[in-house]
């Protein structure tokens, strides 16, 4: 401004006008600068948009996949069950058919009885069933000292010699 006078001058104005378009440009810069940011956080604002949908969209995926392998987790605890179930039944099925197995072998033998000691004089080896039994009623009558008429009493099915190793005295 001028120095004596009360009026500013052209010169004053000028300067002054000169520092308001300096501000202004300065402002206009500051806000070319927002603007840009405002863009680019607009963009940034529609990715994460974008992002936030595809997140969604695979959370939805996720959470069908699960489950569905929690129902066939389900389905096969419990298909484990059943299998489970038809093992032990097989088992005691299993242990049923031994114990009838063992059974059945026995009782064919439960009335057989075995003597040893009973003379053989068939050089051949095939001795007749009849004379093989004369000969285990001697036997009893001798070995075992039992009476005759008990000896004879005495009803056999089969009686024949063991076939294999000879032994001295069968």
């Amino acid at each position: 401004m001028a120095e004596n006078s009360v009026e500013p001058t052209i010169r004053d104005l000028m300067t002054l006008l000169q520092n308001v378009s300096g501000r202004l440009e300065a402002m206009e810069k500051k806000m070319g600068v927002i603007e840009n940011i405002e863009k680019r956080m607009g963009a940034i604002e529609q990715d994460m948009c974008k992002l936030w949908v595809a997140i969604e969209d695979t959370v939805k995926k996720v959470d069908e996949r699960v489950t569905r392998i929690e129902d066939k987790v389900d389905g096969a605890d419990i298909h484990a069950a059943q299998l489970s179930e038809r093992v032990q039944e097989l088992e005691k099925e299993r242990n049923t058919l031994r114990d009838n197995v063992s059974y059945l072998q026995s009782q064919p033998m439960r009335n057989n009885l075995i003597f040893v000691g009973v003379t053989e004089d068939n050089s051949t080896g095939n001795e007749a069933p009849e004379v093989t039994e004369v000969k285990l009623r001697q036997h009893l009558k001798d070995a075992f000292k039992i009476a005759g008429e008990l000896v004879n009493s005495i009803k056999f099915e089969r009686v024949h010699r063991s076939p294999g190793h000879r032994y001295q005295a069968k």
